[in-house]
């Protein structure tokens, strides 16, 4: 069973899914969850009116050879470009959800996070995860690998395969998912005892984020060393190691996963296929209430690029694609089209992520508690997702999402909804934020307020007073506030998050905030906010999509001062305890009271402001089916459960 996500950073997305951190990313299979966040983890859903593009990729993919089953060629429409055949690259700064539905069947770990029941099973290992030791000044942990486990090219995968990638990812201080997942600050050595053995020495007793659950070594991706040691090797000798080795080619990596990496087109397609040596080919995984066996049950796997969802939707329903990929999720305007076509079904899923505006907390006025604290109260996302967006994305305030059950906190959430300004009429939110920056100093050339028939202006509301907007805020240094951008996707891409950008630059305006939304090309974003040195930005909106559900470490990599995944320069010495005692936690309970902890301090000090979420609508056509549909995020979680998809009866 491929994991589909082994870092704690999903988190660039994926966006930062698309991107995605969170934070996370790595492999997938039917039940296989994603590491926790990435910038590029994208994860929004669009409105029925959203624009579509009539446009697909023109070229058709190859066929190739594979070993798979009855269902011949399994093909998911994807809407942007995959950027790497590089699966170091995937975890680190190409870390996009797209990248995630092609490479992210290639590798395992040894544990995953296995859905629906989001449960920690073994992957690489043979047998669950035996406790740690511990002797002297430090604690050790030994897992045992599987001896049937080989490469797509016949090679044995041993231990020294798993020293190989930890070592490569901390000597070359590879980025973003790959801080998380070697655990360098506590992991002093991964060594290889035999063949099959692995030990891990921890300077400090591990907590369920470094030896269970957790974005960690236990489930870190596997890399062949057969293959990568010579370009690794090249990378160490050149002037920039970590730059060289993700600019490598990864076309001929083999793969422990049920699929392997074929090809790409840049704007057309991408293509793996079936793994021939695929370890778990043939196994009965259970999670949850699903049982099902392992495939892979096809040959070829073929991704198609589609520019809009409309000629998606018509291939979908001509039989020439069987499931779409979407971490935004389908537009609502196809469910009945859909839903009335005896060939297709639709599904609706809970997500795992959410939507934000971030900071540059580097840069003034971003950089000021009072800016934030003003922009956040004029932002009503009530108005905004019930209005403007017809209702198909409902309000956030914290992070953590309400699907994700076992760890939500409603007591919680709703007191953090409180302080971020839930339910405030439009007047007493212009009142809040007058209030807020003129304590901390700013003036305008023309002050927002309250105007009486005499044009009289009061910073609060009253009967009969008309608001009267502001014009060229000036800060407390006396400077005039230069225009301020906010980049979001474009509306073609997400029209939820560009509509959020246009409103809140008009809400701004209106007070003298001089804010600018600029739609942007989603991988553009993605190559300026996570730029590796002094990111060029004011502010942003993307998404994260979380992944694992089962111990959503998230909060470090994103928000934490050495987080793989923090781009906006956010650091509070109380957080990062809180991130190192989350990691450290012996048990849940205990971890459970330092995540919310750290939810107050993000609702405090905003180094991101959660917008909105959407469940997430996905189509398929009836020619396939899938072990199970009710999962957290859905099939494209999964990257459509490559590894165990059938050709329906």
């Amino acid at each position: 069973m491929t994991t589909l996500s082994r870092n704690a950073s999903f988190v660039r997305l994926f966006v930062l899914v698309a991107i995605l951190a969170l934070v996370a990313t790595a492999c997938g299979d039917a039940g296989t969850s994603t590491p926790a966040t990435s910038a590029g983890s994208d994860a929004s859903e669009a409105p029925a009116s959203a624009p579509a593009s009539d446009d697909p990729g023109t070229s058709e993919p190859p066929a190739s050879a594979g070993t798979g089953g009855d269902l011949g060629t399994y093909t998911l429409g994807i809407f942007q470009d995959i950027t790497t055949d590089n699966y170091w690259n995937y975890l680190d700064a190409g870390s996009t959800v797209w990248n995630q539905y092609v490479l992210g069947p290639n590798l395992n770990a040894a544990y995953a996070t296995v859905m629906p029941g989001g449960d920690l099973q073994p992957d690489l290992a043979d047998g669950d995860l035996p406790e740690v030791t511990e002797d002297g000044d430090v604690w050790i942990g030994e897992f045992t690998l599987r001896d049937d486990v080989l490469w797509s090219d016949g090679e044995q995968l041993t231990a020294d395969d798993v020293v190989f990638t930890w070592q490569t990812a901390v000597d070359l201080e590879l980025g973003t998912n790959w801080p998380d997942l070697v655990d360098a600050d506590i992991v002093t050595a991964v060594e290889a005892v035999d063949d099959l053995t692995v030990r891990v020495t921890f300077n400090a007793q591990p907590g369920l984020g470094h030896w269970g659950p957790g974005s960690s070594v236990t489930t870190m991706p596997v890399q062949p060393e057969h293959f990568w040691a010579d370009v690794v090797e090249e990378a160490r000798a050149s002037d920039d190691p970590a730059t060289t080795l993700l600019a490598a080619s990864g076309v001929g990596a083999p793969a422990t996963g049920p699929t392997v990496y074929g090809e790409r087109q840049e704007g057309s397609f991408a293509a793996t296929t079936a793994n021939p040596n695929y370890f778990d080919n043939g196994a009965e995984i259970s999670s949850g209430d699903a049982t099902w066996t392992e495939g892979p049950y096809a040959e070829n796997f073929q991704f198609p690029l589609y520019g809009g969802q409309e000629a998606a939707v018509l291939a979908l329903a001509d039989g020439e694609v069987d499931l779409l990929l979407n971490p935004l999720g389908m537009q609502r305007g196809f469910q009945d089209q859909v839903t009335e076509n005896a060939d297709l079904t639709a599904v609706v899923n809970p997500t795992n992520g959410y939507r934000f505006l971030a900071f540059n907390h580097t840069r003034a006025p971003m950089s000021q508690p009072a800016f934030r604290d003003a922009l956040t109260v004029l932002i009503d996302k009530e108005f905004v997702t019930e209005s403007l967006l017809q209702g198909v994305a409902f309000p956030l305030y914290v992070l953590l999402p309400e699907g994700n059950s076992a760890w939500y906190d409603a007591d919680i959430a709703g007191e953090l909804a409180e302080v971020g300004y839930a339910g405030m009429e439009t007047d007493a939110r212009r009142a809040e934020a007058i209030s807020l920056l003129t304590e901390a100093g700013y003036t305008w050339e023309t002050a927002p307020g309250f105007a009486d028939e005499d044009g009289e202006v009061s910073p609060e509301p009253g009967e009969g007073l008309t608001f009267s907007a502001g014009s060229g805020l000036i800060d407390p240094d006396g400077a005039a506030v230069p225009q301020l951008d906010i980049l979001t996707p474009t509306a073609s891409y997400d029209p939820l998050r560009s509509t959020f950008g246009a409103y809140i630059s008009g809400v701004a305006q209106e007070m003298g905030i001089p804010i600018v939304s600029i739609p942007t090309d989603f991988n553009k974003i993605i190559d300026i906010v996570f730029a590796e040195e002094d990111p060029d930005f004011d502010m942003f909106i993307l998404g994260y999509s979380l992944g694992s559900p089962a111990f959503p470490d998230f909060h470090g990599a994103f928000f934490g001062t050495e987080g793989g995944s923090n781009n906006t320069g956010y650091s509070n010495a109380e957080y990062d305890e809180l991130v190192a005692a989350f990691s450290s936690s012996q048990t849940v309970d205990e971890a459970f009271g330092h995540l919310w902890e750290m939810e107050r301090i993000i609702a405090r000090d905003k180094p991101h402001i959660p917008l909105f979420d959407t469940g997430i609508l996905e189509f398929y056509n009836n020619r396939v089916q899938y072990p199970f549909t009710e999962t957290l995020s859905g099939l494209q979680f999964l990257s459509g459960q490559q590894s165990a998809v059938t050709l329906a009866d």
